[in-house]
């Protein structure tokens, strides 16, 4: 049985991918098929952190987290998951 799968993604990745299927002959709809089995019977999906900018946003927080660890600055330690149960459920 078939099934429709409808996700957004970059236009420009988009059109590289079918591009480079056509040139190889293979329907785009092949290619999505086999990345999904790929993931399926690997168990597991690889991200290359190379692909990905993190956004000023994330920047700054990342740059604000290194501060606090520094510091010592909104960082709490837990003796046991339940203490840390606790503490979130406050």
């Amino acid at each position: 049985m078939q099934t429709t799968v409808i996700f957004k993604t970059d236009k420009k990745l988009k059109e590289a991918t079918q591009k480079m299927a056509k040139k190889m002959g293979i329907p785009f709809s092949a290619v999505m098929n086999q990345m999904l089995k790929e993931i399926v019977n690997r168990e597991q999906i690889t991200f290359s952190a190379q692909e990905y900018e993190p956004t000023p946003y994330l920047k700054r927080l990342l740059i604000q987290g290194e501060k606090d660890l520094k510091t010592g600055r909104n960082i709490k330690t837990y003796n046991s998951l339940e203490e840390l149960r606790a503490a979130i459920e406050k």
